[in-house]
């Protein structure tokens, strides 16, 4: 095919197939007598490839390196990138979404106003920019993919882990991810509380490699799972290859409002701020069905007192092993938080403490 041909067939204009030549994304071959472009079947396929990640919002580099993948047959890869780029479509959407809002509460300000409300709009305006950089805030610090495939080895029943509030601190180890004595114990409470029915749709948020998905879905839940660690879903997919799995932060959950009937996290949402936790809950709720039900269970300290005394004696005892799962011990949640945010914001509130500072919380919204 000449150029006019493919044009023609693809339905792009010439130019835009010499730009994607230029930038190197197309490379037909040349006729040696007249030095025309002959377009083939599978120059006809790249551009297609090409003009539908386009449509997706990806860069052109980031088309180079996935037609690089698609060169040399890594699906699994091309997989990824699109999974990535999924997710940033959607922390986009959710901006989006907010950015609307933030519109509307000025346009009402300024119709109930003879003056323009000048403060009020800046306040408005930085209270959206707070809640954007808090969903770019997040950083991995635990280093989840490069630790995924020793995770469940480390919840094996033989193994142990002490509790925070027993024995000397600095005997309690977090140079790898912490071993729950009541890890099954917590998810066994997740299962029990939910009590779903069989059929209705469940997402677990931060699942890992996917034990608590697998769970529910066991006892009758048509399960989703999200989590920001490629190689954590890796390995769910290889143990339950009918979750549906979404490579996604919790600050910007990758599905549309009111999907789910229940919601569930377990030993996730510690490795966020004050800040982002709030967001996360909000983005819980927003993908929960009205009349749904979330279930969260997490390490905890009963109230900031607590957590304050906790640090406190960290600090005096100069340990230089944290429990739980994160260096940042100020991250650590407070029940009476997550309590109060939620009564605040669903129509029931209830939760069961377990052993070692765990905390299981159940919500209807």
């Amino acid at each position: 095919m000449l150029i006019n041909e493919i044009s023609r067939k693809l339905g792009i204009t010439a130019r835009a197939i010499r730009f994607y030549e230029q930038k190197g994304l197309l490379k037909p071959a040349k006729q040696k007598e007249n030095g025309y472009r002959t377009y083939t079947e599978q120059d006809a396929w790249r551009l297609q490839t090409i003009i539908s990640l386009r449509e997706v919002g990806m860069t052109l580099e980031d088309i180079r390196q996935t037609l690089a993948q698609t060169d040399l047959n890594q699906q699994e890869e091309v997989l990824s990138a699109l999974q990535m780029q999924r997710s940033m479509l959607f922390q986009q959407w959710t901006e989006m979404k907010q950015i609307i809002g933030t519109m509307d509460q000025m346009i009402q300000a300024a119709q109930g106003s003879s003056i323009l409300p000048t403060e009020l709009l800046y306040e408005l305006a930085l209270q959206s920019k707070e809640l954007r950089d808090l969903r770019e805030s997040w950083r991995d610090h635990w280093d989840f993919d490069r630790k995924a495939q020793q995770f469940d080895e480390l919840l094996q029943p033989a193994s142990s882990f002490e509790d925070i509030t027993e024995g000397p601190l600095n005997d309690i180890d977090i140079s790898s991810p912490p071993v729950y004595t009541s890890y099954e114990a917590a998810l066994d409470k997740i299962a029990q509380l939910i009590s779903p029915a069989h059929g209705l749709k469940g997402l677990d948020v931060g699942t890992g490699t996917g034990n608590l998905a697998g769970k529910l879905q066991q006892i009758g839940l048509t399960m989703s799972a999200i989590d920001q660690s490629k190689q954590m879903l890796k390995l769910c997919a290889a143990k339950f290859a009918d979750i549906e799995l979404k490579l996604g932060n919790v600050l910007a959950i990758p599905f549309m409002d009111g999907t789910f009937d229940y919601v569930v996290s377990s030993f996730a949402l510690h490795h966020l701020t004050e800040a982002q936790r709030e967001l996360a809950w909000g983005e819980m709720l927003r993908v929960l069905k009205p009349g749904g039900v979330v279930c969260l269970a997490d390490y905890m300290m009963q109230d900031r007192s607590e957590a304050d005394a906790f640090l406190a004696n960290l600090i005096s005892s100069k340990a230089t092993k944290l429990p739980m799962m994160h260096e940042q011990v100020e991250l650590y949640m407070t029940h009476t938080h997550i309590t109060e945010w939620l009564l605040s914001h669903t129509s029931q509130v209830k939760s069961e403490p377990l052993r070692n500072s765990i905390y299981v919380v159940y919500a209807q919204k």
